[in-house]
């Protein structure tokens, strides 16, 4: 049976995106809460699940506005962590999501000093939107990550994303001194 999509909304990180039906989104309901802004899984982690993160200010979050330098930190940050081993899977490339260039890798990483370690595959994208930045990750196993299932759910959660914050920015303006 074909995967089935359902659509979601977040005005709070300014952003649309379609995901599977039967998988569960949960928003942080506040700034203390660890993890994603936004997380969507089905509770498997072999079936994968999908993280967001947003800030309205790119800048502050990324330490850059440049978006190369923002995806090759990210990567060099990762790789040197001391309690990782993390391997390259696919070096720092970039594509467009809604039509904004955003930066991609892949890695999978194992914890180095525990006697039951986590390990997992994991890829990144990167995108700046005006002011905002979104950091979005899809991690399961490594045994899963590249299943038929897996792919498509991430082909088609990237390929449905819809930054609200592009036209936003104006009404929002508007909205402010007319509202």
């Amino acid at each position: 049976m074909p995967l089935q999509y359902s659509n979601y909304t977040s005005d709070k990180y300014q952003i649309q995106f379609q995901c599977p039906s039967d998988w569960l989104i949960k928003e942080k309901t506040t700034r203390f809460e660890e993890g994603s802004d936004i997380t969507i899984s089905n509770n498997s982690i072999a079936s994968g699940q999908i993280g967001i993160k947003f800030s309205n200010d790119s800048l502050e979050y990324f330490d850059t506005s440049n978006l190369q330098s923002a995806t090759n930190d990210l990567h060099e940050g990762l790789i040197t962590d001391p309690t990782f081993d993390y391997r390259t899977i696919e070096s720092s490339s970039f594509l467009n999501i809604d039509g904004q260039r955003s930066g991609t890798f892949l890695v999978t990483f194992k914890q180095k000093y525990d006697t039951d370690p986590i390990t997992g595959a994991q890829q990144f994208w990167i995108t700046m939107v005006g002011n905002n930045g979104y950091m979005i990750t899809f991690v399961s196993s490594p045994e899963t990550f590249d299943s038929a299932e897996n792919s498509e759910i991430r082909d088609h959660f990237i390929k449905s994303i819809k930054f609200l914050g592009v036209n936003n920015q104006t009404n929002s303006n508007m909205t402010n001194r007319f509202g």
